[in-house]
C-alpha cells in the first residue's frame, strides 16, 4: 500500500473514531462526573453503567473495530471497557465481533492497493506465520498473541491466499482467547474477585506460551525439510 493510502485510511478511522469515542462519552459522562458519589455503592454503579441502552454496545463495537483495522492502535483498554459497561459475555462476544469485523475491513483494504514486502525488521513474524507446520493454526495465534503487529498477521492472512471463510474462521479462533481476558478484566475491575484475576493472569501467561509455540513449530517445519 502506497504511503498516501495509508495516510488517508488512517486519517479516515481516526476521525471516526474520535466521533464514536465523543458519542460514548456524552453517553456515560453523567456517570463519569458522579463516580464518586457510586464509588461505595458497588452494585449501584453496576446497574448504572450497564443500564445505558443498546446502542452504546453498537457504538463500542465499531469503536473496537475501527481500533482493530487501524495499525499501531491499542484496543485493550476499549475492550475492558466492553467487560466494565457490559459484563464479561456481552463484553467478550462484543470484543469478537469487533476484532473480527475490523480486521475483515483491514485485509480487504490491504487486498485493493499494491503493496511491497514489509521492513525487513519485520519480515521474520510474517514468515514464520505463513511458513508454520500448519499455517491456519499459526495464523490463529497470531491474532491471538497481542505482542505480535495485527498488521503483519493481516499481511501473512493475505499472503496465503486463503478463502474468506477460513480468514473469518482464523480471526475468529484468534480473538477468543484476548476477547474474554479483556472482558473478564473489565468485569473483574467492577466486582474485584482476586481468584478470577489469577485466572486471567494465567490466561496471559497462555498466550505467551503461544507465541513461543510459533517458533517452535516453524523449527520443526524447517527440520523436516532438511
Amino acid at each position: 500500500m502506497k504511503l498516501h493510502h495509508k495516510i488517508l485510511f488512517i486519517s479516515i478511522g481516526i476521525i471516526a473514531l474520535i466521533g464514536l469515542l465523543t458519542s460514548l462519552w456524552l453517553n456515560y459522562s453523567n456517570i463519569v462526573q458522579t463516580f464518586s458519589a457510586y464509588a461505595y455503592d458497588r452494585k449501584l454503579l453496576i446497574n448504572l453503567l450497564r443500564h445505558q441502552g443498546k446502542h452504546n454496545a453498537v457504538i463500542l463495537v465499531a469503536i473496537i473495530a475501527i481500533g482493530s483495522a487501524i495499525p499501531g492502535m491499542p484496543i485493550a483498554p476499549f475492550a475492558i471497557l466492553s467487560g466494565v459497561c457490559f459484563g464479561r459475555w456481552p463484553g467478550f462476544l462484543m470484543n469478537v465481533v469487533g476484532t473480527v469485523l475490523g480486521n475483515i475491513l483491514a485485509i480487504y483494504i490491504l487486498s485493493k492497493f499494491p503493496h511491497k514486502i514489509r521492513p525487513s525488521r519485520f519480515r521474520p513474524l510474517t514468515d514464520k506465520l505463513k511458513n508454520m507446520h500448519h499455517p491456519r493454526l499459526g495464523l490463529s495465534i497470531g491474532y491471538a498473541v497481542p505482542m505480535l503487529p495485527t498488521l503483519l498477521v493481516n499481511y501473512a492472512s493475505l499472503e496465503m491466499h486463503m478463502s474468506i471463510k477460513d480468514k473469518v474462521t482464523c480471526i475468529t479462533l484468534g480473538s477468543l482467547p484476548v476477547s474474554f481476558l479483556y472482558a473478564f478484566g473489565g468485569d473483574e475491575l467492577l466486582s474485584g474477585n482476586i481468584r478470577e484475576s489469577v485466572i486471567a493472569v494465567l490466561l496471559v501467561l497462555l498466550l505467551l506460551g503461544l507465541y513461543k509455540f510459533i517458533t517452535h513449530d516453524q523449527r520443526i517445519r524447517r527440520s523436516s525439510n532438511l
